[in-house]
């Protein structure tokens, strides 16, 4: 008993469990917010609301690279106070003439008739969601500066706001008025954060223009913003087919489906949220023996965990799917999502490693090719072979393989370490990962039984079982020690 008490002492007294408790408070939010909105917004108005929501994501993804370049910087360079106030002043003022653009795009729309989005009726939320857009630059900049400081606290409250001031709007608006409720809801949680992190910032957030700088900044971000934009536009591309091809109910449905396969892989994103700065700096300075060791460490315990997630998920959707019999055509899609979602955690650990070792160029072309290709996977299923919706996410299962063997090979490269063939895919595409993974696309494709599903399950927990223990022990460390981050 007193070890037990103990324990939740140091738990109770360590900022990163209450970063991670608030993660889970949150992402259970989320997760009934999405069942809510689902049913009374209906497919139609999800449809509606999704096509609002993947506008938003364009406009953070296209950020020129500005936020992602600070935070490698700082990251790298915490310990020069001054060069990080120069760094974090030119950004913001960088970050001023990018919001610029984006209000004379929204009334270009307006004052020209542009026509985005006619379908959905977008033009009438359209100025609400450009504001929305211009606080996430400057909210994504503030997160990543508080980050690297370990001010968590701020930052969980930052990805709290928006899904606590949803279950509000929920409890309160039905049908279109709940619509328009969740778009005032996203702005006053960007508005709020924002001027949180203004009062409190851990460093000078003063505007500054130092032409060199900004040079330094953009050039280093323009490589970083062609890859995260070009990774995150792989799925939004896909939406964003589905949006124009599809009817309103049926990206409604996938809508549905995507929310809830991304919430289940939401809190270990929080922890690589967490460990992606101390990584940076870890890796930059590094010998790559000690390097491939902390990445087969952190790997083996992200990626197992994350695809255990998701085993789970596709076993039990089926039950939810019964309390919203509306949605049942999402459950397809909800599965399928959910095998393309996973692997992203495929590539945790290599971007890392060679943004920290100035490879952002390379790691950005390779990005653009996996969207090029996913586009193209994505138009021939729909346009030539004229798949149902809920197929269509294939083409970026397709798109994410072969983004994953390449990075592989990149970062083994970069480590000097063998890269033939077999090699790569031992290390990317390991039996215990992608035999249960196969067999479940097998069983989705064919239509089998849902309960056939516990098969992929159980063969996961048996092929995995001397790597799952280290999942709790690491688990039981970040509790009782905000240091264990620190590697």
């Amino acid at each position: 008993m007193p070890n037990k008490v103990d324990f939740f002492k140091k738990a109770l007294k360590n900022k990163v469990f209450h970063y991670i408790f608030s993660r889970y408070a949150t992402y259970f939010i989320q997760f009934i917010n999405s069942l809510f909105i689902a049913v009374y917004l209906g497919p139609y108005y999800l449809g509606i609301w999704g096509f609002i929501t993947l506008v938003i994501q364009y406009l953070n993804q296209i950020n020129l690279g500005i936020s992602h370049s600070v935070n490698a910087l700082i990251a790298i360079h915490k310990n020069k106070e001054w060069y990080v106030k120069k760094v974090i002043g030119t950004s913001i003022t960088m970050l001023a003439g990018l919001s610029l653009i984006v209000i004379l795009f929204f009334a270009a729309n307006k004052i020209f008739n542009l026509d985005i989005g006619s379908k959905y009726n977008f033009s009438t939320y359209a100025p609400a969601v450009a504001a929305i857009g211009i606080l996430a630059y400057f909210n994504t900049l503030f997160s990543n500066i508080f980050r690297v400081y370990g001010k968590v606290i701020e930052i969980a409250i930052n990805q709290s706001a928006f899904p606590v001031l949803m279950l509000i709007t929920i409890l309160i608006f039905r049908g279109e008025n709940l619509l328009w409720a969740l778009v005032g809801a996203n702005f006053i949680a960007f508005l709020l954060s924002f001027i949180l992190y203004l009062f409190k910032t851990p460093v000078n957030l003063k505007p500054q223009f130092i032409g060199r700088l900004a040079k330094t900044i953009q050039l280093k971000g323009w490589h970083l913003f062609i890859y995260n934009t070009s990774f995150y536009l792989i799925i939004i591309s896909t939406k964003s087919f589905i949006s124009g091809y599809y009817s309103v109910e049926e990206f409604g449905y996938f809508t549905f489906a995507y929310a809830l396969a991304n919430v289940v892989l939401l809190l270990l994103k929080s922890f690589s949220f967490l460990i992606f700065p101390k990584l940076l700096n870890r890796m930059a300075s590094a010998t790559s023996d000690k390097v491939s060791e902390l990445l087969e460490m952190v790997r083996d315990i992200y990626i197992t965990t994350s695809h255990l997630l998701v085993h789970l998920a596709i076993l039990l959707i089926p039950i939810l799917i019964l309390f919203f019999p509306q949605y049942h055509e999402a459950e397809k899609v909800f599965k399928l999502t959910a095998l393309t979602v996973v692997l992203y955690s495929n590539t945790f650990g290599y971007s890392g490693l060679l943004i920290a070792k100035r490879n952002e160029k390379r790691l950005g072309y390779l990005a653009l090719m996996a969207l090029t290709l996913n586009v193209i996977s994505v138009w021939l299923l729909i346009k030539v072979l004229q798949v149902n919706f809920a197929f269509v996410i294939l083409g970026t299962m397709l798109a994410n393989f072969i983004y994953i063997f390449l990075l592989t090979y990149m970062g083994r490269k970069k480590l000097q370490l063998k890269t033939d063939t077999i090699t790569i895919f031992k290390d990317v595409y390991s039996i215990r990962l992608f035999i249960p993974y196969f067999l479940s696309l097998f069983l989705i494709v064919f239509q089998t039984k849902n309960i056939y599903f516990s098969i992929p399950l159980f063969l996961f927990i048996f092929l995995n079982r001397k790597i799952l223990p280290k999942t709790k022990q690491l688990l039981k460390a970040l509790i009782i020690n905000s240091k264990v981050i620190n590697i």
